[in-house]
């Protein structure tokens, strides 16, 4: 029970003195503000990114789901179902559609790679 007294008995924020010197130093450290800092930086950032076509990493995308996909259908024919357990021709197209469906996802979603050193590739020769 004292634990929680003493959680509740805190004193709120505008009762705690701010130390304006500290906080003085941390936005003007070297004589640059944190927000020209900031602003420099993204400003930075935007200029440092290449503006991309779009339907050459759209393309290099499905390239790598391709690879992803054939690689994941190699993987699930490595499991064995019993018969009992098997849904026949349907589940079979399903599971495709599925597992082609999950390589897009990860082509989308991850950094594996491929994606971007075949773009890097092919958009040098364009």
């Amino acid at each position: 029970m004292d634990a929680f007294l003493s959680i509740t008995n805190r004193p709120s924020v505008t009762q705690i003195p701010a130390n304006e010197g500290k906080l003085k130093r941390l936005n003007t450290a070297n004589g640059v503000s944190f927000e020209s800092e900031l602003d420099s930086a993204i400003k930075a950032s935007a200029n440092r990114k290449n503006p991309r076509n779009e339907k050459l990493w759209t393309a290099c995308i499905e390239a790598e789901s391709l690879f992803v996909g054939k690689m994941l259908k190699e993987m699930k024919s490595t499991v064995h179902k019993s018969e009992w357990l098997h849904g026949g021709y349907a589940e079979e197209i399903f599971e495709d559609m599925l597992y082609d469906e999950y390589a897009m996802n990860v082509s989308r979603n991850s950094n594996l790679g491929l994606a971007k050193m075949l773009y890097d590739e092919l958009s040098r020769k364009m």
